[in-house]
């Protein structure tokens, strides 16, 4: 083999292994923390919202330091072929559903996540309400 061909085999093989890295390994991202608190845990289920067809931002809620917290990440997709979006978090606390807790609010933004306010609903049964632009969902009930 002369040494053109195999600086250009090896130079395959190590572009397959790492492209087969990228997806023998894939990565979840993780949400960075609030703020105030250095560490949290999600609880519930996760919401993907879907806008346009495009899977596009997920909600979450969090607890951590005696508070729950909302959370809205935008998927890389979205935020590849839109220039700006309008975002919206906050905890519903099932015993006082006229309120909005622990509200995030970022509008004509370019910011991939954004947390709600801590929010002091931790002893009662709560769920997370995201918007991306005007279409939002909710993660499940946290009792």
């Amino acid at each position: 083999m002369t040494n053109l061909r195999r600086s250009l085999a090896t130079a395959a093989v190590l572009a397959a292994a790492g492209a087969a890295g990228t997806l023998i390994n894939p990565t979840p991202a993780l949400a960075s923390t609030p703020p105030s608190c250095g560490s949290v845990r999600q609880i519930g289920t996760t919401r993907v919202l879907t806008v346009g067809g495009m899977q596009a931002a997920s909600v979450k809620q969090y607890y951590g330091c005696g508070y729950n917290y909302a959370y809205i990440y935008v998927w890389e997709q979205y935020r590849d072929t839109h220039s700006n979006w309008d975002l919206y978090v906050h905890v519903i606390d099932h015993t006082d559903s006229g309120s909005d807790y622990g509200v995030g609010e970022l509008n004509n933004t370019t910011r991939a996540e954004l947390w709600g306010a801590p929010a002091p609903t931790a002893a009662h049964c709560t769920h997370v309400t995201g918007y991306l632009n005007s279409t939002g969902g909710s993660t499940s009930t946290v009792c």
